[in-house]
């Protein structure tokens, strides 16, 4: 899709006042509509975000609200009838969808990523493609990857899934295992499963399991500090039906390992994105409040030195991090040829994303005092919120692994120049 085929209205047009680090985004009409789409959409789902986090249940009426939307399809290509908005517009959307419910961005985001990923790379059987996103286009289906298990974890670690796959018949096979954090599992229309296949080549794979299939269950598990409202519960497969086309795909796990070392871009920048976008809300709700609160009469929180130098530090922070996730989903997606020189500046846009929320939130809370800690009020759920980048792949470890190795294991180090023309 060529995202530079229409040129958005105006700068006035293009953002509020508030927003601060919007002056180069949007930069064309598709984005505009999708960001405008995600604005209206925060903005109904910030009235029920409250609720969902004390009580932990699953916003099921925001996922009917963006299917109606067409929300969901935005990442599906046009031709299957879908949006086909690329990775730019899709993060630039979640920043905005974020600051009204970051659960809700968080999940709706793996779908996203899943669907995205896919558009992008094609590197699903072609039936399975055509049957997921026709499902998602004409039903609201929702898919996503589930792969961490309770003992193995993440699967970038290496490890042999215990979720097995064995024969049961020509042509037929049966599924067992636990998935952990799998997130949207109350709605989830396709769970895509990471499993090792048991018929004597030790290979891994993944395979595609509709929600209808018999022998699913999903047990409750999620209670979380942060991201209450993911559903991201247990998911139990007991002698699941599965058929050859149901696989997605096979292969060793030395291959596997390989391919895993290859990270992509969309599932690190949108959660990023999420993360990052929940820290703007809480940047926006600090500014409103120093700048009407004026204890005592003694005049406004917002002529305070302090408190001036610490909000531009925070509107420092937030306009470097939310640059280079843009401009690095851009070339991500302007320049294919260039993504392994480019993975190092997605590990460190996701890094300084997820690590600039959490300072940003942190400095918000000491600038407005002891309503802060209040749970009837939104500062202390942004605080819990942000947390939850930091667990998501890759975690800072592996980033700053990652770019070290790009500077220092191959023949000549790397460049590090952020833009690539």
């Amino acid at each position: 899709m060529d995202h530079n085929k229409k040129t958005a209205a105006s700068k006035s047009d293009r953002h509020s006042p508030r927003c601060y680090a919007q002056l180069m985004f949007p930069k064309n009409e598709s984005q505009a509509d999708l960001l405008k789409v995600a604005e209206r959409l925060a903005d109904k789902f910030a009235t029920s975000a409250a609720e969902h986090d004390r009580e932990g249940s699953f916003p099921t009426e925001n996922f009917e609200e963006m299917k109606a939307a067409g929300y969901l399809a935005a990442a599906i290509p046009e031709e299957y009838g879908g949006s086909g908005h690329g990775l730019t517009d899709i993060v630039l959307a979640q920043l905005a969808l974020a600051k009204g419910d970051g659960s809700t961005a968080l999940s709706v985001g793996m779908h996203l990523m899943t669907t995205g990923t896919e558009a992008s790379s094609l590197s699903w059987p072609d039936e399975i493609r055509d049957r997921i996103f026709s499902d998602v286009v004409d039903n609201g289906a929702l898919v996503n990857n589930i792969a961490a298990e309770p003992e193995m974890g993440s699967p970038r670690s290496g490890g042999r899934p215990a979720t097995i796959l064995r024969p049961d018949q020509p042509g037929h096979w049966k599924l067992n295992g636990r998935k952990t954090f799998s997130t949207l599992s109350p709605i989830l229309t396709y769970f895509i499963t990471y499993c090792s296949i048991e018929d004597g080549d030790s290979d891994v794979g993944r395979v595609v399991v509709h929600r209808d299939r018999s022998g699913i269950a999903i047990e409750e598990t999620w209670n979380s500090i942060g991201m209450r409202a993911t559903g991201s519960h247990d998911v139990v497969f007991t002698e699941v039906p599965i058929e050859d086309n149901d696989i997605i795909n096979r292969r060793s796990l030395d291959q596997n390992r390989d391919a895993m070392s290859v990270g992509g871009a969309w599932f690190p920048l949108l959660v990023a994105a999420a993360n990052l976008g929940v820290s703007e809300a809480a940047r926006d709700y600090a500014v409103s409040f120093v700048r009407e609160r004026d204890p005592g009469g003694r005049g406004r929180l917002a002529t305070i030195p302090y408190v001036r130098e610490h909000i531009g530090k925070i509107d420092a922070q937030l306009i470097a991090a939310r640059n280079l996730l843009l401009t690095t989903a851009e070339d991500w997606e302007e320049q294919p040829e260039w993504r392994s020189q480019l993975e190092p500046h997605v590990a460190t846009a996701k890094m300084l994303a997820t690590n600039t929320a959490i300072e940003v939130v942190e400095t918000a809370m000491r600038l407005v005092g002891g309503v802060a800690l209040q749970r009837n009020l939104p500062l202390e759920r942004y605080f819990r919120d942000v947390r939850g980048g930091l667990v998501n792949p890759p975690i800072d470890a592996r980033a700053l692994e990652q770019i070290a190795h790009a500077a220092l294991d191959g023949a000549k180090p790397d460049s590090i120049t952020p833009r690539i023309k």
